[in-house]
């Protein structure tokens, strides 16, 4: 753990030496492109919820501001404790909707974007752009490494956390008929074949797109050379630092992974000032939109009302 903090010390003070040096069109590119990507996905879960509630309006706008209000979460808040951020505001949007049938809508969501994942990594393995997996524990990633020295206890782990889940669900299926009920109504669209490709898998292939754009935009920024082999890389490895949540936005395993992976792209301070400046920007921006969307939410920002007085006479 000390080696991890003492990486990302390295990588804090690489990007203080090379901040001025920064593109800002790229950076601006990038930001809009993730603005985009933002959208695109709120759209999906938007989808999702329409399926899951047939019965109620569930307006775009709450569900933009739901997602970027649990994306915003997400920055200071480890184990994607932003979900249960997004889940009570589109909650409290949708009239006190079932808790058990949103929540089962995120995993409706991440059904597709896992296999995308999943074809991503393997295409770039096939194709040599990944280094050995023996080798990831040399990364310096926090999740990586402790997981590759304990691999007894992260299986006895894992076991022990697939049994509990397996046990909670027999117990759901027999005691819990409602609970089932609920659940199932969250998946609804994944029995919909043609509406879940129109409504999830296409706008999902068009947001990968977009954040392999962004990945791109911010290796020109930062100065590292910008190509598609490169910005596959960055959103591969973004993936999976988010997909092991230990820290907050992934901080520390990303930049571990990123110098793995990019040490034939540029040297080793340049590649640390990339990876955390390029995160730093994309989680300040999270969080700015974060926070705009819980004031505008939760009331405290009457956008409407500020319109409003500003037309008003005198």
């Amino acid at each position: 753990m000390q080696d991890e903090l003492s990486q990302l010390g390295t990588a804090t003070a690489a990007w203080g030496d090379r901040f001025g040096d920064t593109h800002l069109l790229p950076l601006a590119l990038a930001l809009l492109l993730h603005l985009a990507s933002l959208v695109v996905r709120a759209g999906v879960w938007r989808g999702i919820l329409a399926a899951a509630f047939p019965d109620r309006r569930v307006p775009m706008r709450s569900a933009f501001l739901a997602y970027v209000a649990g994306i915003g979460a997400n920055v200071v808040a480890p184990f994607r404790g932003g979900d249960v951020v997004r889940v009570v505001a589109i909650r409290r949007e949708l009239g006190g909707a079932s808790v058990t049938t949103i929540v089962s809508t995120l995993v409706a969501e991440t059904v597709f974007g896992a296999v995308v994942v999943a074809v991503m990594v393997l295409s770039a393995a096939a194709l040599g752009w990944l280094p050995p997996i023996v080798h990831l524990p040399a990364a310096g990633a926090f999740e990586i490494s402790f997981t590759a020295d304990h691999a007894l206890l992260a299986a006895g782990v894992a076991v022990v956390v697939a049994g509990v889940g397996l046990a909670a669900a027999e117990w759901a299926n027999r005691h819990v008929r409602g609970f089932c009920q609920r659940v199932m109504a969250g998946l609804r669209i994944l029995r919909s074949p043609g509406r879940f490709a129109r409504v999830v898998a296409a706008p999902q292939v068009l947001d990968w797109a977009l954040r392999v754009g962004t990945a791109y935009a911010l290796l020109a920024a930062f100065g590292i050379p910008a190509t598609l082999r490169y910005a596959v890389l960055a959103v591969v490895i973004d993936s999976i630092s988010t997909a092991l949540p230990f820290t907050p936005g992934g901080i520390g395993a990303q930049q571990g992974l990123l110098v793995f992976a990019l040490a034939g792209a540029a040297g080793t301070s340049q590649v640390m000032a990339y990876s955390i400046g390029a995160q730093a920007v994309i989680l300040a921006f999270n969080l700015l939109l974060g926070v705009i969307a819980v004031l505008v939410l939760f009331g405290q920002v009457r956008f409407g009302a500020v319109r409003h007085e500003a037309h008003a006479p005198g």
